[in-house]
C-alpha cells in the first residue's frame, strides 16, 4: 500500500517550476477541462462532510476505475465508505496550511498507476478546501450539540435524537427504552462545598456514565443535575437492569474535590416507548418514574407503569 502526505500545492510549491505562459492552456485536455470544472462545482454546493465525499467519489470514479474508496477523520470520529475495499490501495494523508484533514484510501484488483495516481492528486487538490470547510462545519454542529461543562450532549441534541429514535422504533417496531438521572441531595453539595464542587462532581458523573453505558447508548445533559440516556433497541427489562448497573456504578465511584471525598448516588427513572407514545410522553414517563424513585427514599431505579414499552 503507497501512503503519501498531500498538502495544498501552493504552500509545497518550488519556484521556478511553473510551465512557460501558454503551455499549460495549450496541453491541457479539453474533456480533463470540463471534468476538473464539474468536480470544483460540485464540492462547493454542499457543507455536508458525507454530501461532499460522496460527490468527490462519483467523479473521480468516472475518471480513474476504483472498487473502494475509504476516508477517515478521527478528530471527528467520522467514517466515510464508497464501494468496497479490494486487494491493491493507494492512500492519502491529508492537510492544508499545517491543519490535518484525514486520511483517504482508494482500492481495486490491480495496481494503481504513476498516471492514475497522479490523476487522483489533481482531484484531491480540488477537494481539499471544500474538505477543510465541511469539517469546520461539522465541528461547529457538534459544538452546538455539547454542554460546556460536562462534554455531554446537550438538551437540543437530546430533542433532535429523541425524535429521530422515535420515528425509527415506531417505522420498524423496534423498542426503545429513556433513562432519567438526577443526583440525589445535589443543592447539598453545591451549598455546604461550593459551585465549584458542584461543577466538578457533574463532571466526574459524566465520565462515569459514559463507562458505564453501551456503545449504543446515547448520554445527554438535559438541565441542572438531571440527565438522559437515550436506549436504542432496548426493551423496559432491558432499560431496569442497565439502570440498576448504571446506580451501582456511580454509587461506588470515587468522587473527589479538593482531596476530599464525597458520597455521591442517583435516582433514575426509566420508561419504554409505547406504540402511541410521542416523544414528551416517552419523557414524562420516565420523569414520572424518576419521581417516584426520589419519593421512595432516592438511590433507586423505577419504571413506569407499564410492563412492555410496545404496549399500546
Amino acid at each position: 500500500m503507497a501512503i503519501h502526505t498531500f498538502t495544498d500545492r501552493n504552500e509545497t510549491q518550488t519556484p521556478g517550476t511553473n510551465p512557460a505562459p501558454g503551455k499549460e492552456l495549450l496541453d491541457f485536455d479539453i474533456p480533463e477541462l470540463q471534468r476538473t470544472l464539474k468536480l470544483a462545482g460540485l464540492l462547493q454546493t454542499s457543507l455536508e462532510l458525507e454530501s461532499v465525499l460522496q460527490y468527490f467519489s462519483e467523479s473521480v470514479q468516472e475518471t480513474v476505475p476504483f472498487t473502494g474508496l475509504e476516508y477517515v477523520n478521527n478528530a471527528l470520529n467520522f467514517s466515510f465508505n464508497f464501494g468496497k475495499t479490494d486487494r491493491h490501495s493507494c492512500a492519502y494523508r491529508l492537510s492544508i496550511a499545517g491543519d490535518a484533514l484525514g486520511e483517504m484510501k482508494f482500492t481495486r484488483n490491480k495496481r494503481f498507476s504513476e498516471g492514475e495516481m497522479e490523476q487522483f492528486e489533481n482531484s484531491i487538490y480540488h477537494l481539499v478546501y471544500p474538505l477543510r470547510n465541511a469539517i469546520l462545519y461539522q465541528k461547529a454542529v457538534q459544538a452546538a450539540q455539547l454542554d460546556s461543562l460536562t462534554g455531554a450532549n446537550n438538551r437540543a441534541a437530546m430533542d433532535r435524537c429523541l425524535e429521530r429514535e422515535l420515528e425509527l422504533a415506531h417505522r420498524h417496531d423496534h423498542p426503545l427504552s429513556l433513562m432519567v438521572v438526577d443526583v440525589d441531595h445535589f443543592k447539598l453539595i453545591n451549598d455546604t462545598l461550593g459551585h465549584s464542587a458542584g461543577d466538578a462532581v457533574l463532571k466526574s458523573l459524566t465520565a462515569c456514565m459514559k463507562e458505564t453505558m453501551r456503545a449504543s447508548d446515547m448520554l445527554f445533559r438535559y438541565g441542572g443535575e438531571e440527565f438522559a440516556l437515550v436506549l436504542s433497541g432496548t426493551d423496559l427489562d432491558g432499560a431496569r437492569q442497565m439502570g440498576e448497573r448504571l446506580r451501582a456504578a456511580v454509587a461506588a465511584y470515587p468522587f473527589v474535590y479538593n482531596n476530599k471525598e464525597i458520597d455521591v448516588t442517583v435516582s433514575i427513572g426509566v420508561a419504554s416507548l409505547g406504540r402511541r407514545d410521542s416523544a414528551n410522553r416517552l419523557f414524562n414517563k420516565a420523569d414520572t418514574a424518576l419521581y417516584q424513585a426520589k419519593k421512595a427514599g432516592r438511590n433507586q431505579v423505577h419504571s413506569s407503569a407499564e410492563k412492555q414499552g410496545r404496549q399500546s
